[in-house]
């Protein structure tokens, strides 16, 4: 895994992941108001992510390890590890840097009105947990109109913080919700 001092600190990337959420609130809420797909919001994100974290590279569903396919193991949702079955994955949107072992953030998002998130947790969980990924933090996004968002941090394959009063404060500075 890459030396430690290449990543930002656990609160830099939390001021940047609320300042990329709250311009996504502020330029792109529309597609919240008219309910647009789950993969058009997280594009919008992804570019607000870019701004955000300049020197590494942000993309939505890269399922690529080097030039091999992620693969997790699942069963029904819940993860096996010695499944022998793993299917391939598309996490919503990764910080990373394309071709290194360095992975910084994935990230699943959801849509309030979405689906249930059990599987993007187990995802989170086995990203983060797995040194073969290695990803520092994992985030779990939920997305509602006006301040109704859910955002939590997991680290080493298991919930490690919830950062939702945070993003929820700054929406609200911004006139979203109360």
């Amino acid at each position: 895994m890459a030396n430690d001092s290449v990543y930002p600190s656990e609160e830099d990337v939390k001021r940047k992941i609320i300042a990329a959420i709250c311009m996504l609130y502020q330029h792109d809420s529309e597609l919240l108001d008219v309910n647009e797909s789950e993969r058009s919001i997280t594009h919008k994100l992804a570019e607000h992510l870019s701004g955000e974290f300049s020197s590494w590279h942000v993309d939505c569903e890269y399922n690529r390890r080097g030039s091999d396919v992620k693969r997790l193991s699942f069963d029904f949702g819940k993860l096996e590890p010695c499944d022998l079955e793993a299917k391939t994955v598309f996490p919503d949107i990764i910080v990373h840097r394309r071709r290194t072992d360095q992975n910084l953030i994935v990230m699943e998002v959801k849509k309030a009105t979405g689906s249930e998130a059990t599987k993007d947790i187990e995802k989170l969980k086995a990203f983060t947990g797995n040194p073969e990924y290695g990803y520092k933090h994992g985030m779990f996004l939920k997305l509602g109109l006006n301040s109704n968002v859910i955002l939590e941090l997991y680290k080493d394959g298991a919930f490690e913080e919830d950062w939702t009063v945070d993003i929820q404060r700054e929406l609200r500075s911004l006139g979203y919700g109360e």
